[in-house]
Protein backbone atom coordinates (compact mmCIF):
# COMPACT_ATOMS: atom_id res chain seq x y z
CA UNK A 1 0.00 0.00 0.00
CA UNK A 2 1.53 3.18 -0.74
CA UNK A 3 1.13 5.89 2.08
CA UNK A 4 -0.03 9.10 0.69
CA UNK A 5 1.92 12.12 1.98
CA UNK A 6 0.56 15.90 2.64
CA UNK A 7 3.47 17.58 2.73
CA UNK A 8 3.80 21.53 1.71
CA UNK A 9 6.96 21.97 0.09
CA UNK A 10 8.77 25.01 1.03
CA UNK A 11 9.13 27.90 -1.70
CA UNK A 12 12.64 29.14 -2.61
CA UNK A 13 11.15 32.16 -3.83
CA UNK A 14 9.15 35.13 -1.61
CA UNK A 15 7.66 36.40 -4.92
CA UNK A 16 4.19 35.34 -3.74
CA UNK A 17 2.89 37.97 -1.41
CA UNK A 18 0.98 40.44 -3.63
CA UNK A 19 -2.66 40.50 -2.68
CA UNK A 20 -5.14 39.85 -5.52
CA UNK A 21 -9.08 40.83 -5.99
CA UNK A 22 -10.37 37.42 -7.53
CA UNK A 23 -14.36 37.76 -8.99
CA UNK A 24 -18.03 35.82 -8.73
CA UNK A 25 -18.17 32.99 -10.64
CA UNK A 26 -21.89 33.36 -12.76
CA UNK A 27 -24.19 30.52 -12.66
CA UNK A 28 -23.55 27.71 -15.56
CA UNK A 29 -24.89 28.02 -19.15
CA UNK A 30 -25.37 25.76 -21.50
CA UNK A 31 -22.36 24.34 -22.99
CA UNK A 32 -20.47 25.84 -25.56
CA UNK A 33 -17.45 25.17 -27.08
CA UNK A 34 -14.70 27.48 -27.10
CA UNK A 35 -11.44 27.45 -29.27
CA UNK A 36 -8.26 26.76 -28.39
CA UNK A 37 -5.69 30.25 -27.92
CA UNK A 38 -3.52 30.34 -31.15
CA UNK A 39 0.03 30.17 -30.13
CA UNK A 40 2.55 32.35 -29.66
CA UNK A 41 3.96 33.28 -32.90
CA UNK A 42 7.68 33.69 -34.64
CA UNK A 43 9.17 36.37 -36.38
CA UNK A 44 11.30 33.54 -37.33
CA UNK A 45 9.47 30.28 -38.58
CA UNK A 46 10.76 27.07 -37.91
CA UNK A 47 11.89 24.48 -40.07
CA UNK A 48 9.00 22.55 -41.65
CA UNK A 49 8.01 19.35 -39.50
CA UNK A 50 5.51 16.89 -40.26
CA UNK A 51 2.63 15.99 -37.74
CA UNK A 52 0.72 13.84 -36.70
CA UNK A 53 -3.17 13.33 -37.16
CA UNK A 54 -3.60 10.37 -34.61
CA UNK A 55 -2.13 8.80 -31.51
CA UNK A 56 0.06 5.62 -32.11
CA UNK A 57 -0.55 3.23 -30.10
CA UNK A 58 1.94 1.21 -28.57
CA UNK A 59 0.13 -1.56 -29.45
CA UNK A 60 -3.16 -2.86 -31.11
CA UNK A 61 -6.05 -1.97 -28.65
CA UNK A 62 -8.07 -4.31 -27.00
CA UNK A 63 -11.50 -5.17 -28.73
CA UNK A 64 -14.12 -2.86 -27.26
CA UNK A 65 -11.81 0.03 -26.08
CA UNK A 66 -11.29 2.94 -28.90
CA UNK A 67 -8.36 3.60 -29.61
CA UNK A 68 -6.45 7.24 -28.87
CA UNK A 69 -6.91 10.34 -31.01
CA UNK A 70 -5.86 14.02 -31.06
CA UNK A 71 -7.71 16.60 -29.60
CA UNK A 72 -8.71 18.80 -32.27
CA UNK A 73 -7.67 21.95 -32.75
CA UNK A 74 -10.19 23.80 -31.48
CA UNK A 75 -11.00 21.51 -28.45
CA UNK A 76 -13.26 18.25 -28.45
CA UNK A 77 -17.37 18.87 -28.82
CA UNK A 78 -18.22 17.17 -25.65
CA UNK A 79 -16.04 19.23 -23.40
CA UNK A 80 -18.57 22.48 -22.10
CA UNK A 81 -16.45 25.53 -21.14
CA UNK A 82 -18.35 26.01 -18.07
CA UNK A 83 -19.54 29.23 -19.37
CA UNK A 84 -21.15 30.71 -22.43
CA UNK A 85 -17.53 32.57 -23.21
CA UNK A 86 -14.61 31.09 -22.15
CA UNK A 87 -13.15 33.37 -18.50
CA UNK A 88 -10.07 35.65 -19.61
CA UNK A 89 -6.88 34.53 -17.78
CA UNK A 90 -6.62 36.87 -15.39
CA UNK A 91 -2.36 35.57 -14.94
CA UNK A 92 -1.64 36.35 -18.75
CA UNK A 93 0.04 38.89 -18.03
CA UNK A 94 1.98 38.00 -15.51
CA UNK A 95 2.96 34.74 -17.18
CA UNK A 96 3.86 36.48 -19.81
CA UNK A 97 6.39 38.68 -17.37
CA UNK A 98 7.68 36.13 -16.47
CA UNK A 99 9.15 34.34 -19.98
CA UNK A 100 5.67 32.08 -20.13
CA UNK A 101 3.75 31.88 -23.48
CA UNK A 102 0.27 32.15 -22.09
CA UNK A 103 -1.34 30.95 -25.40
CA UNK A 104 0.73 28.58 -26.13
CA UNK A 105 -1.26 25.43 -27.66
CA UNK A 106 -2.06 21.71 -26.41
CA UNK A 107 0.52 18.72 -27.26
CA UNK A 108 -1.58 15.38 -27.25
CA UNK A 109 0.00 12.40 -26.14
CA UNK A 110 0.43 9.81 -29.03
CA UNK A 111 0.42 6.62 -27.12
CA UNK A 112 -1.61 5.07 -24.14
CA UNK A 113 1.43 6.07 -21.35
CA UNK A 114 2.74 9.20 -23.24
CA UNK A 115 1.00 11.96 -20.67
CA UNK A 116 3.97 12.78 -19.24
CA UNK A 117 6.23 13.14 -22.70
CA UNK A 118 3.18 15.01 -23.72
CA UNK A 119 2.85 17.47 -20.85
CA UNK A 120 6.62 18.14 -20.87
CA UNK A 121 6.55 19.25 -24.42
CA UNK A 122 3.57 21.67 -24.06
CA UNK A 123 6.05 23.33 -20.72
CA UNK A 124 8.55 23.30 -23.04
CA UNK A 125 6.95 25.51 -25.62
CA UNK A 126 5.19 27.49 -23.60
CA UNK A 127 8.53 28.29 -21.35
CA UNK A 128 9.69 30.32 -24.87
CA UNK A 129 8.76 33.83 -25.46
CA UNK A 130 7.96 35.11 -28.87
CA UNK A 131 11.28 36.05 -29.20
CA UNK A 132 12.47 32.68 -29.09
CA UNK A 133 10.43 31.07 -31.89
CA UNK A 134 8.17 27.75 -32.26
CA UNK A 135 8.75 24.48 -32.39
CA UNK A 136 6.74 22.12 -33.86
CA UNK A 137 5.45 19.09 -31.86
CA UNK A 138 7.34 16.25 -33.12
CA UNK A 139 10.64 19.09 -32.36
CA UNK A 140 9.63 19.75 -28.87
CA UNK A 141 9.12 15.81 -27.83
CA UNK A 142 12.84 15.80 -29.51
CA UNK A 143 13.98 18.76 -27.03
CA UNK A 144 11.87 17.15 -24.08
CA UNK A 145 14.11 13.78 -24.14
CA UNK A 146 17.47 15.37 -25.08
CA UNK A 147 17.15 17.67 -22.56
CA UNK A 148 15.93 15.15 -19.75
CA UNK A 149 18.68 12.78 -20.82
CA UNK A 150 21.33 15.35 -20.10
CA UNK A 151 20.10 15.82 -16.64
CA UNK A 152 19.66 12.33 -15.84
CA UNK A 153 22.16 8.90 -15.80
CA UNK A 154 25.57 9.03 -15.78
CA UNK A 155 25.52 12.45 -17.54
CA UNK A 156 24.19 14.19 -13.77
CA UNK A 157 26.64 15.39 -11.51
CA UNK A 158 24.02 13.63 -8.76
CA UNK A 159 22.86 10.84 -11.09
CA UNK A 160 20.01 9.25 -8.82
CA UNK A 161 17.08 9.34 -11.37
CA UNK A 162 17.18 7.74 -15.19
CA UNK A 163 14.21 9.42 -16.85
CA UNK A 164 12.26 6.89 -18.81
CA UNK A 165 9.37 8.79 -20.69
CA UNK A 166 8.57 5.76 -22.34
CA UNK A 167 6.61 3.94 -20.10
CA UNK A 168 4.60 7.35 -18.45
CA UNK A 169 6.59 9.48 -15.84
CA UNK A 170 6.65 9.78 -12.08
CA UNK A 171 6.46 12.83 -9.66
CA UNK A 172 10.38 12.02 -9.81
CA UNK A 173 11.05 12.14 -13.68
CA UNK A 174 8.75 15.43 -14.58
CA UNK A 175 11.37 17.19 -11.81
CA UNK A 176 13.97 15.95 -12.94
CA UNK A 177 13.30 16.58 -16.81
CA UNK A 178 11.71 20.14 -15.82
CA UNK A 179 15.35 21.28 -14.65
CA UNK A 180 16.63 20.23 -17.76
CA UNK A 181 13.81 22.42 -19.70
CA UNK A 182 15.20 25.20 -17.00
CA UNK A 183 11.45 24.63 -15.24
CA UNK A 184 11.80 25.53 -11.69
CA UNK A 185 9.40 23.56 -9.17
CA UNK A 186 8.89 26.45 -6.69
CA UNK A 187 6.27 24.39 -4.58
CA UNK A 188 4.49 21.08 -4.63
CA UNK A 189 1.19 20.59 -2.93
CA UNK A 190 0.35 17.02 -2.23
CA UNK A 191 -3.27 18.70 -0.82
CA UNK A 192 -4.89 20.88 -3.27
CA UNK A 193 -5.27 24.31 -2.02
CA UNK A 194 -6.99 26.79 -4.02
CA UNK A 195 -5.51 29.82 -2.51
CA UNK A 196 -2.11 28.85 -2.34
CA UNK A 197 -2.69 27.97 -6.27
CA UNK A 198 -4.45 30.85 -7.52
CA UNK A 199 -1.60 32.81 -5.41
CA UNK A 200 1.29 31.01 -7.56
CA UNK A 201 -0.57 31.23 -10.60
CA UNK A 202 -0.97 35.16 -10.54
CA UNK A 203 2.46 35.37 -9.75
CA UNK A 204 3.10 34.35 -13.07
CA UNK A 205 3.89 30.64 -12.47
CA UNK A 206 2.02 27.47 -14.13
CA UNK A 207 0.68 24.60 -12.43
CA UNK A 208 1.33 20.60 -12.99
CA UNK A 209 -0.77 18.30 -11.68
CA UNK A 210 -0.98 14.89 -11.20
CA UNK A 211 -4.49 13.79 -11.19
CA UNK A 212 -7.88 11.29 -11.65
CA UNK A 213 -8.18 11.44 -15.46
CA UNK A 214 -11.81 10.82 -14.88
CA UNK A 215 -12.37 12.82 -12.50
CA UNK A 216 -10.38 15.97 -14.04
CA UNK A 217 -12.52 15.51 -16.78
CA UNK A 218 -16.01 15.36 -14.86
CA UNK A 219 -15.55 18.98 -14.23
CA UNK A 220 -15.77 20.05 -17.68
CA UNK A 221 -18.68 17.33 -18.69
CA UNK A 222 -22.54 17.83 -18.37
CA UNK A 223 -23.64 15.52 -15.63
CA UNK A 224 -25.15 13.30 -17.92
CA UNK A 225 -21.69 13.33 -20.13
CA UNK A 226 -19.94 12.14 -17.08
CA UNK A 227 -17.33 9.09 -16.38
CA UNK A 228 -18.28 6.32 -13.55
CA UNK A 229 -15.47 5.03 -11.56
CA UNK A 230 -11.53 6.02 -11.47
CA UNK A 231 -9.39 6.42 -14.51
CA UNK A 232 -6.24 6.82 -14.55
CA UNK A 233 -3.14 8.74 -12.94
CA UNK A 234 -2.65 11.28 -15.33
CA UNK A 235 -0.36 14.80 -15.79
CA UNK A 236 -2.26 17.87 -17.18
CA UNK A 237 -0.75 21.44 -16.97
CA UNK A 238 -2.68 24.35 -15.08
CA UNK A 239 -2.27 27.73 -17.35
CA UNK A 240 -4.99 29.99 -16.35
CA UNK A 241 -7.05 31.15 -13.62
CA UNK A 242 -9.74 33.26 -13.23
CA UNK A 243 -12.16 34.16 -10.15
CA UNK A 244 -14.35 36.89 -11.67
CA UNK A 245 -14.77 38.95 -8.74
CA UNK A 246 -15.03 37.62 -5.34
CA UNK A 247 -12.63 36.72 -2.42
CA UNK A 248 -13.46 32.95 -1.88
CA UNK A 249 -10.89 31.14 -4.18
CA UNK A 250 -13.24 28.18 -3.83
CA UNK A 251 -15.07 29.44 -6.58
CA UNK A 252 -11.68 30.41 -8.77
CA UNK A 253 -11.47 28.44 -11.92
CA UNK A 254 -8.64 26.99 -13.60
CA UNK A 255 -7.43 26.13 -17.33
CA UNK A 256 -6.69 22.81 -17.75
CA UNK A 257 -4.28 21.86 -20.50
CA UNK A 258 -4.77 18.07 -20.96
CA UNK A 259 -2.77 15.96 -23.71
CA UNK A 260 -5.83 13.67 -24.19
CA UNK A 261 -8.89 15.78 -23.75
CA UNK A 262 -7.30 19.33 -25.22
CA UNK A 263 -8.18 22.30 -23.31
CA UNK A 264 -11.54 23.16 -21.03
CA UNK A 265 -11.45 24.71 -17.13
CA UNK A 266 -12.66 23.34 -14.10
CA UNK A 267 -13.61 24.82 -10.85
CA UNK A 268 -11.08 24.81 -7.84
CA UNK A 269 -14.00 22.12 -5.80
CA UNK A 270 -13.33 20.00 -9.10
CA UNK A 271 -9.52 20.09 -9.60
CA UNK A 272 -9.50 19.28 -5.35
CA UNK A 273 -11.78 15.79 -6.14
CA UNK A 274 -9.14 15.21 -8.70
CA UNK A 275 -5.80 15.07 -6.90
CA UNK A 276 -7.84 13.67 -4.16
CA UNK A 277 -9.35 10.58 -6.37
CA UNK A 278 -5.43 10.26 -7.65
CA UNK A 279 -4.33 9.56 -3.99
CA UNK A 280 -7.22 7.55 -3.07
CA UNK A 281 -7.01 5.23 -6.40
CA UNK A 282 -3.91 5.40 -7.94
CA UNK A 283 -1.47 5.94 -4.48
CA UNK A 284 -0.41 9.73 -5.68
CA UNK A 285 -2.09 13.24 -6.77
CA UNK A 286 -0.92 16.58 -6.10
CA UNK A 287 0.04 19.98 -7.57
CA UNK A 288 3.68 21.65 -8.80
CA UNK A 289 3.82 25.54 -9.30
CA UNK A 290 6.16 25.71 -11.66
CA UNK A 291 8.55 29.05 -12.55
CA UNK A 292 10.07 29.67 -15.81
CA UNK A 293 13.57 30.32 -15.28
CA UNK A 294 14.89 32.22 -18.37
CA UNK A 295 18.12 32.87 -16.39
CA UNK A 296 19.20 29.14 -16.54
CA UNK A 297 21.37 28.57 -19.89
CA UNK A 298 24.30 26.41 -18.59
CA UNK A 299 24.45 22.12 -18.55
CA UNK A 300 25.49 22.58 -15.04
CA UNK A 301 23.17 24.91 -13.49
CA UNK A 302 20.08 22.84 -15.26
CA UNK A 303 21.69 19.82 -13.58
CA UNK A 304 21.44 21.42 -10.26
CA UNK A 305 18.14 22.67 -11.05
CA UNK A 306 16.73 19.02 -11.73
CA UNK A 307 18.43 17.96 -8.25
CA UNK A 308 16.62 20.92 -6.65
CA UNK A 309 12.89 19.74 -8.16
CA UNK A 310 13.67 16.22 -6.98
CA UNK A 311 14.41 17.36 -3.30
CA UNK A 312 11.37 19.71 -3.61
CA UNK A 313 9.03 16.38 -4.93
CA UNK A 314 10.66 14.11 -2.47
CA UNK A 315 8.19 13.42 -0.45
CA UNK A 316 5.42 12.64 -3.01
CA UNK A 317 4.04 9.19 -3.96
CA UNK A 318 6.23 8.34 -6.81
CA UNK A 319 3.44 6.85 -8.69
CA UNK A 320 3.50 6.01 -12.64
CA UNK A 321 1.34 8.85 -14.68
CA UNK A 322 0.44 7.27 -17.58
CA UNK A 323 -3.07 9.00 -19.27
CA UNK A 324 -6.54 7.62 -20.32
CA UNK A 325 -7.91 7.25 -23.80
CA UNK A 326 -9.90 9.31 -24.81
CA UNK A 327 -13.56 8.18 -24.99
CA UNK A 328 -16.60 8.99 -26.68
CA UNK A 329 -19.90 9.92 -24.83
CA UNK A 330 -22.27 6.98 -23.13
CA UNK A 331 -18.00 5.57 -22.80
CA UNK A 332 -16.63 4.74 -19.54
CA UNK A 333 -12.74 3.69 -18.85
Amino acid sequence: MTKTVTTVFNSARQALSTPFQPAVLKDVRPPMEAPLAKPVSSPTPAAPCPERDSFQDTKPAPKGVPRLSVPDSTGTSELPYLRDLAPENEAAQAQADKGWAPTASVIAQRSDTGCGEATLAFLSRASRSVTKGNLCEKQERESVRERASQVSGARSVHAPVDVNLDDGATPTEMATALGGLGIEVTDGFADFDAAATSKVMKAGQFGLALVDSNAILNGALAPEQRRNGPGQLHWVTLDGVNSNGTADTSDDLFRVKDPVNGEYWVAARDLERAVQAGKEHHGSGGIFALENRTDVGEQRERDTLAQLNRERTASFADKNGVGSKRLSLGESS
